[in-house]
């Protein structure tokens, strides 16, 4: 769902599943590991270069360690005293996250990362400088140089307490200004005050991806799951979501084992936001986009050779708030099967496959009758309305009144096919399909897992449908 290391491409968050009639929002990401583009230069540093290396470098090691031990006044040393205020407020968010102090009431402790650090990053293009105005104001402060440059976050979550979350570590990239005096150097700001003056021609990847700790009053509990730690992260006013996905995490996981076996991680990272600018930041999407959404599940990039996930989250919106621990327990069911399956999933497999097995997982054992699980698509074919085809990806869309139908029909054919033919049938049909590929090459993957085509399939399922209803 995100763009990353400058990549200009951006997966958009997919939308939508009835979960006791919220939506849960599932989203996909970029599919492969992509080097940024751009030429980096290989030639050796001139003495002038190496000093604003050096330099830099040893603050951004202390800014690492300011950061992540919660150091405020250590922070307010090194930051220049003409620095924006947002800028500052800024690093000031990011400090308090990791402080002992704060309070965070009934929701945890203070986050503790595993990794977290800075360092310089390879730059591309033409050098970006200061504008003047800028550069005038920190020479009459005695600036000597002015320097800026991309810069990378490495990091892993850990939780309340390291190791936490074993996770592989995440590299975010952003833009810093500095300013030098004598021998040492101050951040001034980051890459808005030196817009970059390279003509581009390439689209936004829209809001850049950003760690948990850019919204305040984040706390964190540990939770011991069926593959490790797991780690749950809140906002105020979560502390009864945070407390009831605190709960129920670690039976998810193992409903989600029962099903699709222990392959996966079978641990994850949940989010839960208390404001629509939360959600929509971690999850990098607007706000009016996922008002009625539950929850959505992102990660930063998949490492195919390595076949790992890098930085999956399970975010919880703030409507979560009003679901009913069976609720959520559906929905942290359905957002597990998304961690479990994302690296066999391609970008292009059909949503009726990725949201109906998910919400089938997530619905197991959980209704008596067909109308408690679908009511919606119940009345439709009760009223003569069957569905003609499985739903086409476009009616899953978060904000249409047939998000809710759609969800419905794809869960009672994850449903239909699991009660025909069996679970572990309905396993190979989605690790067929999840392949992706043009509408034969998925044909072709259903014939191989049911022992029959797409069209004769569709036509036993609206017959199992009307059984459902009589």
């Amino acid at each position: 769902m995100s763009s990353h290391h400058g990549r200009a491409t951006l997966a958009a968050l997919v939308a939508a599943a009835v979960s006791f009639g919220v939506l849960t929002a599932c989203s996909n990401g970029p599919d492969d590991s992509v080097t940024p583009s751009g030429s980096v230069s290989t030639t050796p540093l001139n003495p002038f270069e190496q000093q604003r290396s050096d330099g830099v470098t040893a603050l951004l090691d202390q800014l690492s360690s300011v950061l992540r031990t919660g150091d405020i006044a250590g922070l307010d040393a090194l930051i220049d005293k003409s620095a924006p205020a947002a800028f500052r407020d800024r690093m000031r968010t990011i400090a308090a996250s990791f402080a002992a102090k704060g309070d965070r009431g009934s929701r945890g402790g203070p986050l503790a990362a595993s990794t977290f650090g800075y360092r310089l990053a390879p730059s591309t293009g033409a050098e970006r400088l200061l504008g003047e105005q800028w550069v005038s104001r920190l020479e009459q402060q005695g600036s000597t140089d002015t320097w800026v440059n991309p810069v990378e976050l490495s990091y892993a979550l850990g939780g309340a307490r390291t190791p936490g979350l074993d996770e592989p570590v995440i590299t975010l990239t952003e833009t810093m200004s500095f300013a030098r005096y004598d021998d040492d150097w101050k951040v001034v700001g980051d890459g808005s005050l030196a817009p970059d003056p390279t003509p581009t021609t390439i689209k936004s990847a829209g809001p850049a991806e950003v760690g948990p700790w850019e919204f305040g009053g984040v706390a964190a509990v540990d939770v011991k799951t069926a593959g490790g730690t797991s780690t749950v992260l809140s906002y105020p006013r979560t502390e009864a979501t945070t407390a009831a996905a605190t709960k129920i995490l670690p039976a998810a996981v193992t409903a989600v084992d029962k099903f699709w076996g222990q392959d996966w991680p079978r641990r994850a990272a949940v989010v839960a936001t208390g404001s629509p600018a939360e959600f929509a930041g971690l999850t990098r999407t607007e706000s009016a986009d996922t008002k009625t959404a539950a929850a959505a599940t992102v990660f930063s990039r998949i490492d195919k050779p390595e076949k790992k996930v890098i930085g999956q989250r399970i975010v919880l919106a703030p409507s979560a708030a009003s679901l009913t621990g069976p609720a959520l327990t559906v929905v942290l069911r359905h957002e597990l099967m998304h961690v479990a399956t994302r690296l066999i999933t391609a970008e292009n497999a059909p949503l009726w496959l990725t949201e109906g097995v998910p919400e089938y997982v997530g619905r197991r054992g959980t209704y008596r009758e067909f109308i408690d699980a679908a009511p919606d698509l119940a009345a439709a074919v009760a009223g003569g309305d069957v569905p003609k085809t499985l739903p086409a990806d476009s009616a899953f869309a978060v904000d249409t009144d047939a998000a809710r139908v759609a969800y419905q029909s794809a869960w009672s054919f994850a449903a239909f096919v699991a009660d025909e033919y069996g679970e572990e049938k309905l396993k190979t049909l989605y690790t067929g399909v999840a392949k992706g590929g043009d509408s034969p090459t998925q044909d072709a993957a259903i014939r191989s897992a049911l022992g029959k085509d797409k069209a004769a399939l569709v036509k036993q399922w609206q017959g199992w449908l009307r059984e459902q209803v009589r």
